[in-house]
């Protein structure tokens, strides 16, 4: 498996853990500021690290499998005490997805010219 896969992988998997825990910023202790953004850009990190990684899967499957995983997580907040489901989130997660794999598309194109 190439290395970007493991990192791909990791990522995810860490991303999952901080989504699903009754308290994320426990985690981080020196981030207990607003998290605006913070969906944005972590979603965005995971779809360009999944389009970078190349797995073996046509874009659509990939896509698919990233927006069910952004709801799934954020609505799964709702049986975490603690944690709310938020639209907002749902947006970030989203937009951030489409960005990620829009910039990973991108450069994936430019290194094949």
């Amino acid at each position: 498996m190439p290395a970007l896969r493991i990192v791909c992988i990791a990522f995810w998997a860490f991303l999952t853990l901080l989504l699903l825990v009754p308290d994320p910023l426990a985690l981080a202790p020196h981030t207990r500021t607003p998290s605006y953004g913070v969906h944005f850009t972590v979603f965005t990190v995971l779809a360009f690290l999944v389009v970078m990684s190349r797995f073996p899967l046509r874009r659509i499957v990939l896509a698919g499998c990233l927006i069910a995983y952004a709801i799934a997580t954020e609505s799964l907040q709702m049986l975490i005490p603690g944690r709310y489901v938020e639209g907002k989130d749902f947006a970030e997660n989203l937009i951030g997805l489409a960005v990620g794999a829009a910039i990973g598309w991108v450069v994936l194109k430019r290194r094949k010219e």
